[in-house]
């Protein structure tokens, strides 16, 4: 017999195989929220329970933990769940892994379609992502989608797997303390910030080229992993003495990167969201980004957007940020725009969602 308490099971795949990023930090604000409220229980399943996420060290508090069978994190977003969950309860996989329970709810978040637009990468590789996220689509009751442009994605290569489920956009958020800043006290550097990894699609190379020839501008590269050898050796080519890299900062330490640099250049050439965009916009930070996928949706008027990431692109989009007018234009429109994504907003709609789908 049902009750009125609702069971939400959470696969603890994003947190082993990635202890910093975006997927987690969406993951951690969700269940960290969500696991203090009343009528909810909430529980995580997974190989063990010593996975530490950097931004999030206490996510597992209070949490009961259902052991299943330790896998290789190569193989484990690919791999069914293959625990028995109590009938009527919510599986919400973190990282699009599924169940073929058949009397419980199973809903998965779609971040981005990157694989399936050929942007992401290539290979091998590629052809088992996709075709482990085609089962867990078809077998998911419902789908989370973070922007309209991802669900208008989904719909152009999964329609016909969308039948008889529930798919809603779910914006995510931006933590409130990217918003406690004082800018107007905080002098800006002469930095460009470039947050995030440095795979192909995200055009980094073509951020060092125009630091380049920006005179007297340096780069701040933040997150993404370690540098590879191949980074440090375009770096050390191109703007040698005028970078620096930092890696695991916590978001307190990335909320004053991003209010002393003088803007975050954002010229991927496809996202599913684009958390840095909020971060910096929140921050009081300028956006320069590239005018496509979602980030004009999440962004609004309120970055300067590029046609396309082509070195001059760029050059000229940091540029017009040299109108101290127009600068504070938008730091003014960013802080009002990135007022519309919050994190209580995005549990509610989320909870919202796990009632109406409940299994009768």
């Amino acid at each position: 017999m049902k009750t009125n308490k609702i069971n939400i099971f959470y696969d603890t795949c994003i947190f082993e195989i990635q202890n910093i990023g975006g997927i987690s930090i969406v993951f951690g604000e969700l269940i960290n929220r969500i696991k203090n409220i009343n009528h909810i229980k909430v529980s995580f399943i997974g190989s063990n329970n010593l996975f530490n996420n950097l931004i999030f060290p206490n996510i597992k508090d209070g949490i009961p933990f259902i052991k299943e069978l330790k896998l290789p994190k190569a193989i484990l977003p690919f791999t069914p769940l293959l625990i028995k969950l109590p009938k009527w309860s919510i599986y919400h996989s973190t990282y699009n892994r599924y169940s073929f329970q058949k009397n419980i709810t199973k809903i998965i978040t779609i971040h981005d379609l990157g694989y399936e637009k050929h942007i992401m990468q290539s290979g091998i590789r590629r052809i088992v992502h996709l075709f482990f996220k085609k089962i867990a689509i078809k077998n998911a009751n419902a789908i989370i989608c973070v922007s309209k442009n991802t669900f208008n994605d989904l719909k152009n290569h999964y329609g016909d797997l969308l039948t008889n489920k529930i798919v809603r956009v779910i914006y995510n958020g931006v933590d409130p303390i990217f918003f406690t800043s004082q800018e107007n006290s905080i002098p800006k550097s002469k930095n460009l910030l470039f947050v995030g990894g440095r795979h192909p699609y995200k055009n980094f190379k073509n951020v060092v080229l125009a630091t380049k020839e920006l005179k007297d501008i340096n780069l701040i590269i933040a997150g993404g992993g370690n540098l590879s050898k191949g980074d440090i050796s375009f770096l050390e080519k191109h703007i040698p003495g005028r970078y620096s890299f930092k890696k695991n900062l916590s978001t307190a330490e990335m909320a004053s990167l991003y209010k002393t640099s003088l803007c975050l250049v954002y010229p991927s050439s496809y996202e599913g969201f684009g958390l840095p965009l909020l971060e910096a916009m929140a921050a009081g930070c300028p956006v320069v980004a590239c005018k496509n996928s979602c980030i004009e949706e999440i962004a609004g008027d309120a970055a300067v957007l590029i046609k396309d990431s082509q070195v001059i692109n760029i050059i000229e989009g940091v540029q017009r940020l040299s109108n101290e007018s127009f600068n504070q234009e938008l730091i003014t429109k960013g802080k009002l725009q990135a007022k519309n994504f919050t994190w209580e907003k995005t549990v509610y709609e989320t909870l919202e969602l796990y009632k109406s789908i409940e299994i009768k």
